[in-house]
């Protein structure tokens, strides 16, 4: 179901003072924005690190509150305001096969049974479903792409990189299973 469509925002140059003028024009009043970070976590720690930076230069009010990843994915759980310990921001990563389809993609699913942040648009979900009653592979690619270009619009979420985490093994190792994840049965060590 791969697809570039809508994606456009996400490439070329950034302008800083485009985005600065769309704050501005959005009615932002300086609101404190909490994003929590794991510091036990490379790569979340990495993005909220960045993304704390760019919002910063965005003129926006960012607070980053670090902890290690116990703590974070209790506290993705609060629906609490910023004020009384909820958050605005969290990052994350998933596995390739978890962003196959609309069917799987937990971001995609929405109101009380999504996503931590719980975001809710009915024209989202109608487009999903819709995904659900195609019959073929091209009414179904062209249902996923509506999918995402309303995802794009509402944004549930926002995709920060795609990388590939490299794995070597001892040459003594065998029956490793190559897949997205480390599995850690089948090995035998000779």
């Amino acid at each position: 179901m791969s697809s570039e469509i809508g994606a456009e925002p996400l490439k070329g140059k950034r302008d800083v003072d485009k985005a600065k003028q769309l704050i501005r024009e959005s009615g932002y009043k300086g609101e404190r924005i909490v994003i929590i970070s794991a510091t036990d976590q490379p790569i979340v720690q990495a993005q909220s690190l960045i993304t704390t930076e760019l919002l910063r230069k965005l003129g926006l009010n960012v607070e980053l509150q670090a902890g290690d990843w116990g703590t974070l994915i209790t506290r993705r759980t609060s629906k609490e305001p910023v004020e009384k310990g909820g958050w605005s921001i969290f990052h994350t990563w998933l596995v390739g096969p978890d962003m196959l389809s609309p069917a799987n993609m937990a971001m995609v699913n929405l109101g009380e049974k999504s996503w931590f942040g719980w975001p809710a648009d009915p024209k989202l979900e109608e487009l999903r479903q819709a995904w659900f009653n195609t019959s073929d592979a091209a009414a179904g690619k062209k249902a996923s792409d509506a999918v995402q270009l309303e995802a794009f619009s509402f944004v549930p979420y926002i995709t920060t990189a795609q990388f590939i985490l490299p794995a070597a093994y001892r040459s003594n190792l065998s029956g490793m299973i190559i897949a997205p994840v480390t599995f850690l049965w089948n090995v035998e060590k000779k």
